[in-house]
Parts: structure tokens; sequence; C-alpha cells
């Protein structure tokens, strides 16, 4: 019998050591209701929804890698033609 009050005593002072943390932090209340938000938040929007999105990231960052590629494109042309000229105009002593 003695061994099962030690048991239970010990459950006890570990559920208040948790529940001591859990209160410094807004308490089990707290915790339930930021997990009910949650909840909530995450039924307020579809799968549909977020494959939507995830879709036109995925266009946007090809259109953006596209766009860099024409931008170094016009870089390596603008330092070629840069130094053709460069070349040909006559440098005055």
């Amino acid at each position: 019998m003695d061994d099962m009050r030690g048991q239970i005593d010990g459950v006890g002072r570990l559920y208040q050591q948790l529940d001591l943390k859990i209160s410094e932090k807004g308490g089990l209340g707290n915790l339930f209701g930021l997990h009910r938000k949650i909840r909530e938040a995450l039924e307020a929007i579809s799968v549909g929804e977020l494959d939507t999105l995830l879709i036109e990231i995925q266009r946007a960052k090809e259109s953006l890698n596209r766009l860099q590629e024409d931008i170094v494109e016009i870089r390596v042309l603008k330092e070629a033609f840069g130094s053709a000229v460069s070349r040909l105009t006559p440098t005055k002593n």
C-alpha cells in the first residue's frame, strides 16, 4: 500500500511540475485554446486552396528563373559589346 501511495505522490509531484511550467506560459486553458484556434484556422482553408497557391508559386518561380536567365544574357551581351567598343575606340595620347 505504501508503494502505491508513493507512486501516486510521485505522479502528483510530476503533474504539479508540469502544471507549473504550463502555467508560466498561460496555463492549460491557454494551451487548449490555442489548439482550438489552430484547428479552426486550418479548417477555414481547403487543400485545394493550398494546392492552387503552390501551383501559382511554382509558376512565379519559373517566370523569375526565365527573367533571371534573360538578365544574365543581357549582361553578357552588354559586357561583350562594351569590350568590343572599347577595343575599337582609339585612345588619345
